[in-house]
C-alpha cells in the first residue's frame, strides 16, 4: 500500500497496487482474529493471484513499471503466503485426523506425475502467453488460467489426498480450453495456447479425478489416518 504512493506513476496503476494492497492487508488481519483461518488464507491466496496477473490486463501498466514490479512481489508472495497456510489449516481434531498420520505414503507414483505434469502446462502456458504477441484480454485471460494451472497443481503435489484438487483442475483447464473462444480470440496466434494448455490440463484432471474416485482412495486415507489418530491420543 504505501509503495503504490510511493513509486507508481499513474493513477490507474495506483490504485489497482493499493486496492489490491488493502485487500492482502485485509485478509491477513482477519486471519489473525479469526479461529478458523482456512477462509482467510484462501482469499489471501485468490487476492494475490489477481494482483500478481493484474499488470497484464491492460496498457496502462506499461508506462508503470514501479507499479507492476509491486504487483508481482506482493502477488507472488500472497500467493505463497495464503496457498502455504490454507495447506496447514487443518487441525488433528477439527477436520479429523488427517495431518496426524502419513498418508501420503499412501499415494501411488501416477498421482504426483499428474501433479508434476499439469505443473509444466500451466507455467508453459503462462510464459507463452507472455511471449507471444498478443492483445491485452487475451494475454491475460491465458496468463491468469495458466497461473491458476500452475497453482492448483502444487496443491495436488502437496495434498495427502488430492482427488479433489484434480477436480478442480480438471474445470481450470476446460476454462482454459475455452476461452479462445468465449473471449473471441480464436483467431489469434496465442489461441493455441489455450486450446493445447487447457486441452491437456484438463486430461490430466479428469484421469486424476476419475482414477482417484474410483480407486476410493480418500477412504483409504482417512481409514489409515484414523488409526494412527487414535494409536497417538487414545
Amino acid at each position: 500500500m504505501v509503495s503504490a504512493f510511493a513509486f507508481t506513476t499513474t493513477q490507474v496503476g495506483q490504485g489497482l497496487a493499493f486496492g489490491f494492497g488493502a485487500f492482502i492487508v485485509f485478509f491477513g488481519a482477519l486471519s489473525v482474529l479469526a479461529h478458523d483461518r482456512a477462509p482467510d488464507h484462501w482469499g489471501l491466496a485468490v487476492v494475490g493471484l489477481a494482483m500478481f496477473t493484474v499488470p497484464f490486463i491492460g496498457n496502462g501498466f506499461s508506462y508503470d513499471r514501479w507499479s507492476s514490479w509491486t504487483c508481482w512481489l506482493a502477488g507472488g508472495l500472497a500467493v505463497i503466503l495464503g496457498g502455504f497456510a490454507w495447506m496447514h489449516d487443518r487441525t488433528t481434531t477439527e477436520y479429523g485426523i488427517s495431518d496426524v498420520g502419513d498418508s501420503q505414503r499412501l499415494r501411488h507414483p501416477w498421482s504426483y506425475w499428474i501433479g508434476r505434469l499439469a505443473l509444466i502446462v500451466g507455467l508453459a502456458a503462462v510464459l507463452l502467453s507472455i511471449g507471444l504477441p498478443a492483445t491485452a484480454a487475451p494475454r491475460a485471460v491465458t496468463i491468469g488460467l495458466g497461473a491458476m494451472i500452475a497453482v492448483v497443481a502444487v496443491w495436488s503435489l502437496l495434498a495427502s489426498e488430492p482427488t479433489h484438487n484434480f477436480l478442480t483442475l480438471a474445470i481450470v483447464g476446460f476454462a482454459l480450453f475455452l476461452s479462445p473462444w468465449v473471449a473471441a480470440f480464436s483467431g489469434d496466434g496465442i489461441a493455441w495456447t489455450g486450446w493445447v494448455a487447457g486441452g491437456l490440463a484438463t486430461a490430466l484432471g479428469v484421469a486424476g479425478y476419475v482414477r482417484g474416485e474410483r480407486g476410493d482412495f480418500a477412504t483409504a486415507v482417512r481409514d489409515d489416518s484414523t488409526e494412527r489418530y487414535r494409536r497417538r491420543y487414545r
